[in-house]
């Protein structure tokens, strides 16, 4: 008896997948933003802003990222 069943994962349809990745891009798109507005505010006032901008673009990385899949995807 094995401890671990490893089963194939079905396909899921790529209208799911599509949408799944637009809910996603829209999420990290609201959280570009307002990381932009963070840093942006920063810079304003003067404050350190070194890990907002990092922060900035981890999210922007992983907003093209998740538009390069869903435009894979061909929906």
């Amino acid at each position: 008896m094995a401890l671990f069943k490893l089963r194939a994962r079905p396909k899921s349809h790529p209208r799911a997948r599509a949408q799944r990745l637009e809910v996603l891009i829209g999420i990290l798109g609201f959280f570009v933003i307002m990381a932009f507005i963070q840093t942006i505010t920063f810079e304003l006032q003067g404050k350190s802003a070194g890990f907002s901008a990092v922060t900035l673009l981890a999210l922007c990385v992983a907003l093209w990222y998740a538009i390069k899949a869903k435009r894979r995807t061909g929906i």
